[in-house]
């Protein structure tokens, strides 16, 4: 018996719901036709959208659905490709360029846009995902699972009609593909961010097994929405303009979905949370003699991995551990004011606190006084309004300094991700 992709109008900013020819794509090592059908007819205008019927695991999802502890899906990388790539038919392999959409050898071509659209795009997709614990690159990962997402090119280079905008390949079992290859056809589409990025959330998104809902604020929805989507923390039915059960081709996965809950057993929650800053001395305003020291603690919900502090813009001074830190203050230091910051990070986000010290021969070598003082700090993402040159959510302000932190935080981050 044929499997088949079904095809259905999206309601994006077209109206109207359209439908596309039947044909055949063999995969490589497996003599299954998975073909495309349509259920709709054609409309003057009209924008669709497919998914690619392949077999389901036997035993059921490897990541179960909809929510449950499993192992969180391998490919976490998401490759945001603009710039042309040749595809060649197989199994779906991101790392090797292969995708079962294809039945031939194709070069999809770049995405002609403007470098601000395409950061636009990019930006948009990553504030779309950045609840959870995936990566967004916009250069090749190499050869380590991930999952290709390419914008560009025209449906026709991979045998399907002129108004398909996307297409994913997806399981009977609502299964993780990893090292899937998903397609956004920019080339027939307007040059918007926001469309092109929301067209590929939701085929992205159909790789780690989510079904179109009957919502029209998220992005697997096939439903008009004036605004900005967003995958939202609802259980709602599943379908494209009537309510059915999730799963596809007359499979059932589940009797409903939640776009949020779904992603968190996929592929987890990302860490939103700042670690916290406890600067014991010098107090803000305070006097101190040459070579003082500065003392501090950190926590964080996972771990503080790193701290440096940083005197008047310096080079920073940094200590790769949890604390708590003590640091030695150069005795070289003119007499006069000079500003002091301190950088905590957890691999991902950034807490930044500034202060102000006067150094002033015969003073007390610790500065007057402990506390918190009256410093300004930011946390990362939801912190409070920064001061010139702190860092809020892993971004700097004030130049290398705190870039240097940053990128210590991220190398950190991607080895704990990876063990």
């Amino acid at each position: 018996m044929k499997l088949g992709t079904t095809l259905f109008g999206l309601v994006l900013m077209f109206p109207s719901i359209a439908s596309a020819e039947i044909r055949d794509v063999m995969v490589d090592g497996d003599a299954q036709p998975y073909g495309f059908v349509t259920d709709a007819q054609p409309a003057a205008g009209g924008l669709m959208f497919a998914r690619q019927v392949l077999p389901g695991n036997p035993n059921g999802p490897t990541v179960s659905f909809p929510s449950a502890t499993p192992a969180l899906a391998q490919s976490r990388i998401i490759f945001l490709s603009h710039n042309g790539v040749t595809l060649r038919p197989g199994n779906n392999d991101a790392r090797t360029n292969t995708s079962s959409i294809v039945n031939a050898q194709v070069a999809i071509p770049a995405w002609n846009t403007t470098p601000q659209v395409w950061a636009d795009t990019v930006a948009c997709f990553r504030d779309i995902w950045s609840k959870y614990d995936v990566q967004v690159v916009d250069t090749d990962p190499g050869n380590v699972p991930h999952i290709l997402a390419i914008f560009g090119g025209t449906p026709q280079q991979v045998g399907l009609p002129a108004n398909v905008g996307g297409v994913s390949p997806f399981t009977t079992t609502c299964d993780v593909i990893e090292n899937s290859v998903v397609f956004t056809f920019s080339g027939a589409l307007p040059a918007q961010a926001r469309l092109n990025c929301e067209i590929m959330a939701q085929e992205v998104a159909h790789s780690y097994g989510l079904d179109h809902e009957l919502l029209a604020s998220d992005p697997m929805t096939y439903l008009s929405y004036n605004g900005n989507r967003a995958f939202q923390n609802q259980t709602v039915s599943c379908g494209e303009s009537t309510a059915r059960n999730c799963g596809i081709n007359g499979s059932v996965c589940s009797a409903n979905q939640n776009s949020v809950a779904m992603l968190s057993s996929r592929v987890g929650l990302g860490d939103a949370i700042a670690p916290t800053l406890d600067w014991t001395s010098p107090a803000n305003g305070a006097v101190v003699a040459p070579g003082f020291q500065v003392t501090a603690a950190a926590s964080d919900n996972i771990a503080v991995v790193s701290a440096s502090l940083t005197i008047d813009g310096g080079t920073p001074m940094i200590t790769a551990n949890g604390g708590p830190y003590t640091f030695q203050t150069p005795a070289g230091l003119a007499d006069g004011a000079h500003t002091i910051k301190i950088d905590i990070t957890d691999g991902k986000n950034i807490k930044s606190e500034t202060r102000t010290i006067t150094i002033q021969h015969g003073a007390p070598g610790g500065g007057s006084g402990g506390g918190s003082g009256s410093g300004s700090g930011s946390d990362g993402p939801g912190g409070g309004a920064p001061n010139s040159g702190d860092i809020s959510g892993g971004c700097t302000s004030s130049g290398g300094n705190a870039g240097l932190l940053f990128g210590l935080g991220l190398f950190v981050a991607t080895l704990r991700r990876r063990r």
